[in-house]
C-alpha cells in the first residue's frame, strides 16, 4: 500500500473521530441548559365545591357556577347567594379560598414571579372569605386579597377576611401571620389576633380575636294602638350577622337595629358569623 493511502486513510479517521468528539461534547454541554428550561402553564382558579346558589362571572356574563369552572384572567369571579358557599381550589393545590355567603370574588392577577413563584392577587368588594394556604416554596410567591379598603398578603397560613356592606374589613387570623396594609401603613396579623380597617384610614393595631358572639337589648315602642320592638344588638365589625336569615348592616358603633311588630310568642332567630366560619345562633324572644 502506497503511503498516499496510508495517510488519506489516518486522515479520514481522524476526521471522524473528530466529529464524533464534537457530537458528544455538544450534547453533554446541552443537558444543564436543557434542565434549567421551566415550562409555564396558564394560572387559574377552580371552583373545587359549590353548596346552594351560586354564580360564575366573567365576560360573557353570569350563570350557575359548576365544580370545575376556571376562572382564569382579570375579572373573572364567583359570588354567593344567601346560605350558599362555594370553594376555589388555587391551581398549584398549595390550598383554597372559601367563600361564605353573600360574597364575591374577583380575579385581578394570575402570574408568575421571576423565580417562577406563583403570584395571585383577588378582590373581595363583599362578603367573607376563609382562606387556607400552606408555606410557600418559592419567594416570590404571594397571594393578596384586597377589599375597599386595604390590602392582606400572605405566604402560607390560615385566614379570614370580611367586608361589610360599606366597605369596612376586618381580618382574623388562625395560624401563621398576615400582613394587612391601607394608606401606606402595615401591620402584621399574627394567630390569635385580629384588626380592622375603615375606608380611607390605616389599619389598627391588632386586638386579641374575639368570639362571634352578640350583646343586645330590646327596646318597646307604642304610637297609639300600634306596639312594636326594637332588637338592638352590637357585634365584633369583623363579624356578619343575620335575623331570620337576613344580613344586617351595622353602623359606626357596630350596632343594628330589627323591628318587629308586636304579636304574642314573637321569637327571631339571630346568627353571628365570622370570616372563619365560625358561628354563634341565638333564638331570642320579643314578645
Amino acid at each position: 500500500m502506497s503511503r498516499f493511502f496510508v495517510f488519506q486513510r489516518c486522515r479520514f479517521g481522524f476526521v471522524i473521530a473528530l466529529a464524533i468528539t464534537l457530537v458528544i461534547t455538544l450534547w453533554v454541554s446541552s443537558v444543564p441548559a436543557q434542565r434549567s428550561i421551566s415550562v409555564q402553564v396558564n394560572r387559574w382558579l377552580s371552583v373545587q365545591s359549590l353548596g346552594g346558589e351560586v354564580w360564575y362571572l366573567n365576560r360573557q356574563g353570569t350563570r350557575r357556577a359548576q365544580t370545575g369552572d376556571l376562572l382564569t384572567v382579570v375579572n373573572d369571579g364567583l359570588r354567593t347567594g344567601s346560605g350558599s358557599t362555594g370553594t376555589l381550589l388555587v391551581d398549584t393545590g398549595i390550598g383554597t379560598i372559601q367563600l361564605l355567603q353573600d360574597t364575591e370574588i374577583r380575579v385581578q392577577r394570575l402570574d408568575y414571579a421571576s423565580d417562577n413563584g406563583h403570584i395571585t392577587h383577588l378582590y373581595v368588594p363583599r362578603g367573607q372569605v376563609h382562606v387556607n394556604l400552606r408555606r410557600f416554596t418559592h419567594r416570590g410567591s404571594e397571594l393578596e386579597i384586597e377589599t375597599p379598603a386595604g390590602v392582606s398578603g400572605v405566604r402560607g397560613t390560615e385566614f379570614g377576611v370580611t367586608v361589610q356592606s360599606d366597605g369596612f374589613t376586618g381580618i382574623v387570623t388562625r395560624e401563621g401571620a398576615v400582613a394587612v396594609e391601607a394608606q401606606s401603613r402595615q401591620v402584621l396579623v399574627p394567630a390569635g389576633y385580629q384588626t380592622t380597617i375603615r375606608p380611607g384610614e390605616p389599619p389598627l393595631e391588632p386586638l386579641v380575636q374575639s368570639p362571634p358572639t352578640i350583646d343586645y337589648r330590646i327596646d318597646y315602642r307604642t304610637n297609639g294602638s300600634r306596639r312594636w320592638a326594637l332588637l338592638i344588638g352590637q357585634v365584633d365589625l369583623v363579624n356578619r350577622v343575620y335575623v331570620n336569615g337576613e344580613q344586617q348592616q351595622l353602623n359606626y358603633w357596630r350596632e343594628f337595629v330589627y323591628e318587629v311588630s308586636a304579636v304574642r310568642g314573637t321569637r327571631v332567630e339571630v346568627t353571628v358569623l365570622s370570616p372563619l366560619n365560625e358561628r354563634a345562633d341565638y333564638d331570642i324572644a320579643l314578645f
